[in-house]
């Protein structure tokens, strides 16, 4: 059970109006990367993982609950451009601070603005912690550095969620992404899993471009169903919601996306995985 706790907070989500304005003589849209800017975005992020299992002893059902909220400020610097339009970016987290309600009722909390707690983030506080490269379209071209993370979690998590599509988009245009997502111990024994991203474009509000976006898993058509149990890891990366663009500046704006599934049976008769995480991302004024 332990380790699904673990899975499930591992990684650590209008009204529009009119079509995207003259999207035919602007150009399509596309991320506008200036070589020393930096872009700062704040992060909230609450997540609830509920599971009935058995108990060992009563062999009756019982619910367990973990609760985390997470805080955070994150700084991306981009530190070259090619001439392809290709942005190499530094990101540092600037302010973090979490607080995590365990199954057994126990609250454990950190926050960078204690000093106490600062120390203990000495290591990934106010320091590089993610290098990658991105192209004009958002799309994440490499991870040349990923300190306390896994790069594959950047691939299926954009830095900036969203990517944008060769042309347009008008109001409707819908855009597809295909990322996989292999499960390594302890989640996994490396297979690999693939799924796709959709994204639509719903129109302009207040000067954003607004995108829809889901994540689905994809399988053949013929692929049997996937067994409950083997989605548990899967969950987290099943983000729905829209994105904003800002397509003056030419820079990702804000997020508003939701995670959520339950899995019936997944460890037999009887057992429940319920998983449920919000995400709001703004840039900093």
């Amino acid at each position: 059970m332990a380790r699904r706790w673990a899975v499930a907070f591992g990684g650590l989500a209008v009204v529009v109006g009119v079509g995207l304005a003259r999207p035919a003589a602007d150009g399509p849209l596309r991320y506008k990367w200036q070589p020393g800017q930096t872009l700062t975005y704040r992060v909230q992020q609450q997540t609830v993982v509920q599971e009935t299992a058995a108990d060992e002893k009563t062999k009756q059902p019982v619910t367990t609950e973990a609760r985390t909220t997470l805080a955070l400020t994150r700084a991306w610097t981009v530190k070259d451009v090619d001439p392809a339009g290709t942005a190499t970016l530094e990101m540092r987290i600037t302010a973090l601070k979490t607080d995590i309600r365990q199954p057994d009722g126990d609250t454990v909390s950190r926050d960078s603005a204690n000093p106490d707690h600062a120390r203990e983030m000495a290591e990934y506080l106010n320091k590089p912690v993610v290098v990658v490269r991105v192209d004009a379209q958002g799309r994440l071209v490499e991870v040349k550095e990923a300190k306390g993370g896994s790069a594959a979690r950047l691939h299926a998590e954009l830095p900036f969620r969203l990517t944008l599509p060769d042309a347009g988009p008008a109001a409707g245009q819908s855009w597809e992404r295909t990322f996989a997502v292999k499960l390594d111990p302890p989640h996994g024994t490396g297979e690999s899993y693939d799924f796709v991203q959709t994204y639509t474009a719903q129109g302009v509000q207040d000067g954003l471009a607004v995108v829809g976006v889901r994540t689905a898993l994809k399988a053949p058509p013929k692929a049997p169903p996937k067994a409950a149990g083997e989605q548990v890891p899967l969950v987290p990366m099943l983000w729905a919601g829209e994105v904003y663009f800002d397509p003056a500046a030419g820079k990702y704006h804000a997020a508003r996306l939701t995670a959520k599934a339950e899995l019936v049976n997944h460890q037999g008769d009887g057992t429940k995985f319920v998983y449920q995480s919000t995400y709001a991302e703004d840039a900093a004024k």
